[in-house]
């Protein structure tokens, strides 16, 4: 008789960029997981120094035993291009506001991830959203419950390791670990990571006056939820190519009261944020809601 099957590995994959809070991220995971999976993505509409994350994974995978880290390049390109089409024109006429490019390129990153998880038996997520950066309509707390939700349709559990990690105690861990942090401007580090000409411009009044963009919660959970039609239709479609079976596609009732038990859970956390900083005191509740497409 043959001995005890060896346990399963764990797994978890990473959308990373190979910045400050993907490094961090990649650190805090090797600590939980056996397997961790750094994926990097190109659109093929303004992204640049893609050589940098490759770098970066290496950088990082030298400390750690063989097998603890698996990076990947991905194109988003041919999901990117439909999504973003109706982003610059119908959406972009509605809604007045730049966003909807990078929620456009963030939204076929994540698809993609659900698709690459899909294929390697992985049922975990992770990105490094940081509250230092709520700036980014990619890491509000309404946007990263909204796709939070969309990996829930699929089984897939999404965290945030850094999201309420200090900026400064992320710089510190990583420089005594000795990683290499470019040049410092403010909070930034430039050289580390690919850059992309549409997300520069877009919070270029930001990095240069501290003014920050202004993003509608309605109206960005409202244009998430009326492109996962088209996230959906993709990742059934290249599941079918690479030989697996999609997942049942849940109704839109089933949809709708996940994303509602994702934003109630992530008010109850903000909520007790609140209550432990005002020291046990009173904190009004506030409604949950969430937008349907229309």
């Amino acid at each position: 008789m043959g001995g005890p099957a060896a346990a399963e590995k764990t797994k978890v994959s990473l959308l990373f960029s190979g910045g400050i809070d993907s490094a961090m991220c990649a650190v805090k995971l090797a600590d939980k997981y056996d397997e961790v999976h750094l994926v990097s993505y190109q659109n093929g509409f303004g992204h640049y120094k893609l050589s940098r994350t490759a770098k970066r994974a290496k950088e990082i995978s030298r400390r750690y035993p063989p097998g603890k880290f698996r990076h990947t390049l991905l194109s988003t390109m041919e999901l990117f291009e439909p999504l973003m089409n109706e982003a610059t024109t119908k959406d972009y006429e509605e809604i007045k506001s730049g966003f909807v490019w990078c929620m456009s390129c963030k939204l076929a990153m994540h698809t993609r991830t659900i698709a690459y998880n899909l294929e390697h038996g992985i049922s975990r997520v992770a990105d490094g959203s940081s509250s230092s950066t709520t700036e980014m309509v990619e890491q509000t707390p309404f946007t990263i419950n909204t796709i939070r939700a969309f990996y829930e349709e699929y089984g897939m559990e999404f965290e945030t390791p850094v999201y309420d990690q200090s900026r400064e105690e992320s710089i510190k861990t990583l420089k005594a670990m000795g990683f290499k942090m470019g040049v410092r401007i403010g909070d930034r580090f430039l050289g580390i990571q690919p850059k992309c000409r549409a997300g520069e411009l877009y919070y270029l009044p930001y990095l240069l006056l501290g003014t920050y963009p202004d993003h509608d919660e309605k109206q960005v959970i409202g244009f998430i939820r009326g492109k996962l039609d088209i996230a959906r239709d993709w990742i059934d479609g290249h599941c079918r190519s690479v030989g697996v079976e999609p997942p049942r596609r849940l109704t839109e009732a089933e949809t709708d009261r996940i994303l509602a038990e994702s934003l109630k859970r992530q008010l109850e956390r903000d909520r007790a944020k609140a209550l432990d900083k005002r020291d046990g005191g009173a904190v009004e509740t506030q409604q949950v809601e969430f937008v349907k497409p229309t």
